[in-house]
């Protein structure tokens, strides 16, 4: 399989998130230290605290989505790896996360991180989670409109393709839901749309029946277009 992904993407996000960490940090040191040496500027400081706090947790958010190894665009190559060059994956660069072109259509990958017992129900989805671990909260949980949400994704990578081919006009783009952390399991019987888990992605995939998608030829324009 062939792998395209914007690797000064994902290095910008992890400069700031080390920006955003360390100025964190820096004012709630600094806001500490001053609380006693000017301490009817306490108000002020709080409200520096509280600036770096924000910032610090943003920064540890942001480092959690691009420094932390594996990152997801790694976990979803591992979940394909072996698949053939008929097969090509962007990441971040085709209107929405990671993007699969294939002989079986192309595809939105949606990414998920809940763990638990997955579910669809009545058109609702739930995480049903078992306190397995010590702090974890137990119990049943909506995850509002998983498909609006994939659906929006499709639609974006549709029109990404389209600016970079606009001679292709009858290709339909499908999400795909994956769950990617380990803990999850996936039960979602009639669902609307293809949900699986990394772990069973790549036999989802080749299971699928032949659709239209890029030929080989529009494949290597797309991949040149997008500076590969």
């Amino acid at each position: 399989m062939r792998q395209y992904i914007d690797l000064k993407m994902i290095k910008r996000w992890n400069t700031l998130s080390k920006a955003m960490i360390f100025l964190g940090l820096g004012l709630l040191i600094g806001a500490f230290i001053m609380t006693f040496r000017e301490p009817q500027l306490s108000n002020q400081f709080l409200i520096m605290s509280i600036i770096g706090v924000v910032c610090s947790q943003t920064g540890l958010a942001i480092n959690n989505r691009w420094g932390a190894k594996p990152r997801t665009d790694e976990i979803i190559d591992e979940a394909l790896k072996g698949l053939d060059n008929r097969y090509e994956i962007y990441h971040y660069k085709l209107g929405t996360s990671h993007a699969l072109l294939s002989p079986e259509g192309a595809f939105a990958i949606v990414p998920r991180y809940e763990d638990g017992e997955i579910t669809y129900a009545g058109e609702k989805w739930f995480s049903q989670r078992t306190k397995r671990k010590l702090l974890r909260r137990s119990g049943k949980r909506s995850l509002g409109d998983l498909q609006k949400n994939a659906e929006a994704e499709a639609r974006s990578m549709q029109k990404a393709l389209h600016r970079a081919l606009p001679d292709i006009s009858d290709i339909s783009i499908q999400p795909i839901l994956v769950f990617v952390n380990p803990d999850t399991f996936v039960k979602v019987d009639g669902a609307p749309l293809h949900v699986v888990h990394a772990k069973k992605f790549k036999s989802l995939i080749r299971r699928l029946p032949k659709a239209k998608s890029l030929t080989t030829e529009e494949m290597e324009v797309l991949a040149k277009k997008k500076g590969f």
